[in-house]
């Protein structure tokens, strides 16, 4: 064994003198780069499957028992956590509410305009006024539109945050907002209590289910049982009605389509182990429910509709946004490097990684120039970092410093199935080339019925060879003469 090892080595460092010699120390030192990120690879590939586990971890209130007595102080459960052997040996440890629940009459005080006023009930899993994401955005764009329209905006959210659903069976605590302002904390029963009083008034005229991620779907038809007739929409922002990873990446590492719960295919994946509870909980959310499904494309639709089959509801398409295009333009420069940027968040699902990938490789060569667009910082001396943040108020900053910056590539490398992608409305509107691949969603979906918009590269060896030989540039040079255009991203409300 040791024998045929020594032999390998020999071979592999015979090998690399060649290169060496060969091919010169910038290509001997790109070669060395990739044998270690494929040994990195081959190596996350080897370790143990971790095993995933219903979330039954109970919320604890501060003043409620426990089996085991009272609530653990900060610092007992500090030296729990400190002295205690590794997390994945250990029973998971409860979060703790020690803030102040506000009680039945104060929340009654605080909501008693909507005894009067018209109002819709909306539900997320976090604060839409501190989050920054797509999901966030189309809330408060929501709000914006019901306060418009003279209606009040009541939203939930969990206290605790959750990865999936919360499969505790106890109570929980909710942060309340009206109108965009924080009104405190409530407990389950305080909530129900109130909303049968405000129901009772007749002025709730829709609920909103726009994520459930981290609540209990009990808890959810209890809401439900209470608003009547009320018309209850559910929007498809991502697919956690199809499994707790929402992104469905198997394993968070490649798309894996959605395949039945029970195939093996699933079974394979670990998130497989949490999923069928998770998903028979919205199958009988829907059948038990009139829910009207919205989604923000027809590819998110089409897709939902593959994969939850038993719905047989009410459905739409309600794009989050539409484009507005002005006139033609075209880069002036033809003798400066192509600039293309990452846009977005830096994170695998986005396609971060071939990012990372395609920058070590052609981050230094003279016909490129890479960009990073984002409010997350990462450094790199392959690519420039351009600090942009999308919010209520700032709803044009991407486009707008994609423009600035003289942008002619964006580099939109989802490699799970967006929804609906607001930085590819951004990124058009901003007269981008769009660079793309197969698993993109409703990023491909757009480009394949506008072809001039982008290209849809099929997979990341195809990219890389197209800005090795150049030929992403006459792409680009095409769609720079031919169909370049600027234009106003217009928000649907």
């Amino acid at each position: 064994m040791a024998n045929n090892r020594s032999k390998l080595f020999i071979r592999r460092v015979k090998k690399a003198l060649h290169i060496l010699q060969s091919k010169g120390p910038k290509e001997f030192v790109l070669r060395v780069r990739d044998f270690i990120l494929q040994r990195m690879r081959a190596d996350r590939t080897a370790r143990p499957r971790q095993t995933l586990e219903y979330d039954t971890v109970p919320l604890l209130i501060k003043g409620q028992s426990t089996e085991s007595g009272t609530i653990p102080s900060v610092m007992q459960r500090l030296k729990t956590q400190v002295l205690s052997p590794p997390a994945r040996w250990q029973e998971p440890v409860s979060p703790v509410f020690r803030g102040r629940t506000i009680d039945a009459q104060t929340l009654s005080t605080a909501l008693e305009q909507l005894i009067t006023q018209e109002f819709a009930l909306a539900v997320t899993r976090d604060d839409y006024t501190k989050v920054v994401g797509g999901v966030q955005l189309k809330v408060a764009d929501q709000q914006t539109e019901m306060n418009q329209a003279g209606r009040a905006y009541l939203h939930l959210s969990p206290y605790f945050v959750r990865e999936t659903l919360d499969f505790s069976g106890q109570p929980g605590v909710m942060r309340v907002t009206l109108d965009g302002q924080f009104l405190g904390y409530a407990d389950d029963e305080t909530f129900l209590t109130v909303l049968e009083k405000l129901v009772e008034a007749g002025t709730l005229r829709s609920v909103q289910l726009h994520h459930l991620m981290g609540w209990k779907l009990e808890y959810i038809s209890q809401i439900l049982n209470l608003t009547g007739d009320a018309p209850v929409n559910f929007w498809l922002h991502d697919f956690f009605s199809i499994c707790p990873n929402y992104v469905l990446l198997r394993n968070d590492r490649e798309y894996c389509h959605a395949p039945h719960p029970n195939s093996n295919a699933c079974n394979l994946c670990i998130y497989g182990t949490i999923r069928p509870l998770h998903y028979q909980a919205f199958i009988d959310l829907f059948v038990r429910y009139p829910i009207r499904v919205v989604a923000p494309s027809a590819f998110a639709l089409d897709l939902w509709h593959q994969k939850f089959p038993v719905f047989a509801g009410e459905s739409q398409v309600v794009p989050n946004a539409s484009l507005e295009w002005g006139e033609p333009v075209q880069k002036s420069e033809t003798d400066r490097p192509l600039r293309v940027a990452f846009v977005g968040y830096p994170v695998l699902h986005k396609g971060w990684q071939a990012w990372l990938n395609l920058t070590d490789k052609f981050g230094k060569d003279p016909r490129y120039k890479f960009f990073h667009f984002s409010l997350d910082w990462q450094r790199s001396s392959n690519f420039e970092k351009i600090s942009v943040a999308v919010n209520r108020q700032n709803r044009t900053a991407m486009t707008d410093a994609l423009r600035e910056n003289e942008i002619d590539i964006a580099f939109l490398w989802s490699i799970c199935p967006e929804t609906f992608s607001y930085t590819l409305y951004e990124s058009l509107a901003a007269g981008c080339l769009i660079v793309t691949n197969p698993d993109s969603g409703n990023i491909q979906a757009v480009i394949r019925e506008n072809s001039q918009w982008g290209v849809i590269f099929t997979d990341e060896d195809e990219l890389l060879q197209a800005f090795r030989d150049g030929s992403v540039a006459k792409t680009f040079e095409h769609f720079n003469l031919n169909y370049r255009q600027i234009g106003k991203v217009l928000i649907s409300r």
